[in-house]
């Protein structure tokens, strides 16, 4: 006879996708580390991002699925699902609560030879709004940079912008390319302060995920 164990399963509960967005989140830890590139020695700056409770009054399009995949037309174009009136079909993104996700690193050149290559990691600053004081290099105005700690960001309201991205795996990389496995994960591109988002203390975002 089967054993009773500690398990349910909801067949009303489906699984849904997530889709590319810009979302409302808050800033959950920051790491730094420094680096040595073929553009001098930098500082990579990386920030993880959990999404925000509010996510449930947004929508996602609903497209055509088998399992786990997406369905494309001749085109690869995914196919929508429509209603009675052919407007596509939207879900609520209740399931994105609670969710992590990282970002791909913002680089911090040292040198200032490479200063032109800190507009990324600037950017981010201007729209964090942290603020940079301006000194003069060579008869020049530039923007002295400052490098964010947790007391800077941890906490803080933000929206995200979250992309696929597609990578090949460690073990494969070494293969010619139709032997290679590639495989595709969520990392956030963009970053903007949350003007009517709540800052939170960083206990407040230590709470387990729903899965």
């Amino acid at each position: 006879m089967a054993k009773a164990i500690n398990a349910t399963f909801d067949p009303s509960s489906k699984w849904k996708p997530i889709e590319e967005g810009v979302y409302p989140a808050h800033i959950k830890s920051l790491e730094t580390k420094e680096v040595n590139t073929r553009a001098g020695e930098a500082i990579v700056v990386n920030m993880r991002y959990k999404v925000a409770d509010e996510v449930v009054k947004y929508t996602q399009p609903v497209w055509k699925m088998d399992g786990y995949k997406y369905i494309t037309d001749s085109d690869n174009n995914k196919i929508p699902i429509t209603n009675g009136s052919g407007k596509q079909e939207e879900i609520t993104c209740e399931h994105l609560k609670g969710r992590e996700f990282p970002d791909n690193g913002f680089f911090v050149f040292t040198d200032s030879s490479s200063s032109s290559k800190n507009r990324r990691y600037f950017e981010l600053l201007d729209n964090l709004q942290v603020k940079c004081t301006e000194t003069n290099v060579d008869g020049k105005k530039v923007k002295k940079l400052v490098l964010l700690e947790d007391e800077d960001v941890v906490g803080k309201p933000v929206m995200i912008t979250v992309k696929r991205q597609e990578f090949v795996t460690y073990e494969t990389k070494h293969l010619p390319p139709d032997q290679q496995v590639r495989r595709s994960t969520f990392k956030v591109t963009n970053v903007n302060l949350w003007e009517d988002g709540q800052t939170l203390e960083s206990d407040e975002l230590e709470e387990d995920v729903p899965f």
